[in-house]
């Protein structure tokens, strides 16, 4: 008769650094959390990627959404659909400029992000990340007052 198989049990920590068994506990211990210190520094540049590439994505979001109300603004106008509507009662009279704004605002939501990437790249690299909640205030202040100044803008005759 065969014996039953064990499962495979999880590698050894002082092992999977490269530690021997004949080296003291303090080696190993020091080894091991020098693995896990580049462990944790990889997860936070990852991290920092990460971040980067959402606003990356929000930057592209803003710049198509208005290249696209800036064009269909100029189909419209070209259309005559906005004079059939009357200037008055045509709520959306200057879009293409709405649309330009937001390819703007896109453009510079990404050279922010640029450089919040490499200034939290470089503070990771120290070692002293300091996290700046008064810049992420400071845009989503902006954006608010550029999105209730267009909306207001837009909406008077």
């Amino acid at each position: 008769m065969t014996e039953p198989q064990l499962p495979d049990l999880p590698p050894d920590p002082a092992k999977a650094v490269g530690a021997s068994p004949q080296t003291s506990s303090g080696r190993s211990s020091t080894q091991l959390a020098e693995h896990r210190t580049a462990l944790s520094d990889a997860r936070s540049h990852l991290a920092n990627e990460r971040t980067h590439l959402a606003y990356l994505r929000t930057s592209l979001s803003l710049m198509s959404f208005g290249i696209t109300i800036n064009r269909f603004s100029i189909y419209l106008q070209q259309r005559g659909e906005a004079d059939k509507l009357g200037h008055a009662s045509f709520p959306f009279r200057d879009t293409a400029n709405v649309g330009l704004g937001m390819v703007v605002l896109g453009i510079a939501l990404l050279l922010w992000a640029l450089l919040r990437y490499r200034r939290v790249h470089a503070q990771i690299v120290e070692e002293r990340f300091e996290p700046s909640s008064l810049s992420v205030s400071l845009l989503t202040i902006a954006i608010i007052v550029l999105g209730a100044a267009s909306a207001v803008w837009l909406m008077v005759d």
